[in-house]
């Protein structure tokens, strides 16, 4: 083997730490001394490097020439354990260094920092590091207190809305769900952006609470007080807080509230977008903002859901002028038969005015009649009265006469009999007169 034109490249396993060398590789030597120039001094140097030397196995495995032969080297040349080997060696971005081996995420403290570590960036959540960090989703309060440090040091409030969207992926593990949702809270509820008692009563969900377009509003308009010791925030980091406040908010609605999305965008044109629009001066202001957007997916989500909005409502606005049409047409087919009836309505209304006139005399007779009758029957109902007053006195009586007797020494019990017989007669004869009557 030729190893002028050939060398071996060091593979590092990132677990165990082992190095050992992959097949010969072909190098193309240096053609001209200014591309020497312009490669790092390693690069220049193309001698083989013995197997028996670690550190400089290593050391040469950090250089660029390293890197240069891993992506040169044919795919046929390792199996398929030393590829995937040497991808967790590859060097940096820079060339500087072997890319450092992040740790594995066991706890949702560990995961909470590393997202508070990308700075507001997208992050994903793997199924596996989700299976891990559910088994004990839960903070303790040194943990909690941990956190918290990285959360008053966001003070834009960067991280908090990239949390719950990760919380909303979480299926399958509604505690993890929970301890993620309830982290955003604590670290909400806490910043200055959501001091105030109406968008906390919002956060709480509270029955008191103003309402979420309100609510959004009031951190829209969020204005930090200047506290001493504390550097006051730049014009352009208030409106990044602002935004990213109404923004959280919007997310936590959609996450705690059911908000369907049209509802959402419609919160946010009122209390962010369309204040923002209001402040662009003139159309070269308005040109700028439309040629400067850069989450185009979000504006095109929201310009389709508006344009389909829009869509709807000029399909309905036909359908309502077809209608509007076909009702015109018969309000003139009933405005002839409304005339008809008027016609109609003014010959029954003589009628009804004879019929009126005729019955009066009727209705005074027949008042006379019973009135005539209603007063022998009062007659009749007093006199009844009368008569059923003195039976039940004279019974009365009669029975207290009978209880006297026997209330004597010697009591006399047939004399109460004989009272008592005749009271009973008396109201038999009183009931066949009433039903006779």
């Amino acid at each position: 083997m030729n190893t002028d034109h050939k060398r071996q490249v060091p593979i590092i396993n990132a677990k165990t730490g082992e190095v050992r060398l992959s097949e010969p590789v072909p190098v193309r030597a240096p053609r001209a001394t200014d591309e020497m120039s312009a490669q790092p001094a390693s690069v220049t140097s193309a001698a083989p490097m013995p197997s028996t030397d670690l550190a400089s196995t290593v050391s040469e495995s950090t250089s660029g020439t390293g890197l240069l032969d891993a992506v040169t080297q044919p795919s046929t040349t390792a199996p398929a354990t030393s590829r995937g080997e040497a991808e967790t060696s590859e060097p940096d971005a820079k060339g500087s260094g072997p890319a450092k081996v992040k740790p594995d995420i066991e706890t949702l403290e560990q995961f909470i920092a590393h997202v508070y570590a990308r700075k507001g960036q997208r992050v994903a959540l793997k199924p596996k590091v989700t299976r891990i960090i559910a088994g004990s989703p839960r903070l303790d309060e040194a943990a909690a207190a941990r956190l918290m440090v990285l959360a008053d040091a966001d003070v834009l409030l960067s991280v908090p809305r990239q949390l719950l969207l990760l919380s909303r992926e979480v299926e399958g593990f509604p505690a993890l769900r929970g301890a993620l949702a309830s982290f955003v809270k604590e670290v909400m509820l806490r910043h200055a952006a959501f001091a105030t008692p109406d968008v906390q009563d919002a956060v709480c969900n509270l029955p008191e609470g103003p309402s979420m377009g309100d609510a959004m509003a009031t951190l829209a308009r969020f204005e930090p007080k200047n506290i001493e010791g504390k550097r006051e925030l730049k014009p352009a980091d208030l409106q990044v807080l602002r935004r990213n406040s109404v923004n959280l908010l919007a997310t936590w609605f959609a996450c705690n509230r059911g908000v369907n999305l049209e509802e959402l965008a419609s919160l946010l044109l009122h209390a962010l977008w369309a204040p923002a629009a209001r402040e662009l001066a003139d159309d070269n202001a308005r040109l700028r903002a439309l040629t400067e957007v850069e989450q185009s997916a979000g504006v095109g989500l929201v310009c389709q859901r508006f344009r389909q909005r829009a869509s709807e409502a000029h399909a309905a606005q036909e359908v309502a002028e077809r209608d509007t049409g076909t009702l015109r047409s018969q309000v003139s087919q009933l405005e002839e038969q409304l005339e008809q009836a008027t016609l109609a309505l003014d010959a029954r209304i003589a009628e009804l005015a004879a019929l009126r006139a005729s019955t009066a005399d009727e209705l005074a007779q027949q008042g006379q009649a019973q009135e005539a009758e209603r007063m022998h029957l009062r007659h009749e109902l007093e006199r009844l009265r009368g008569r059923l007053v003195r039976r039940l006195d004279n019974s009365i009586e009669m029975l207290e006469v009978g209880l006297t007797a026997l209330r004597n020494k010697t009591p006399r019990i047939e004399v109460m009999l004989e009272r008592a017989e005749h009271v009973v007669d008396a109201l038999r004869a009183e009931k066949s007169n009433l039903k006779g009557e």
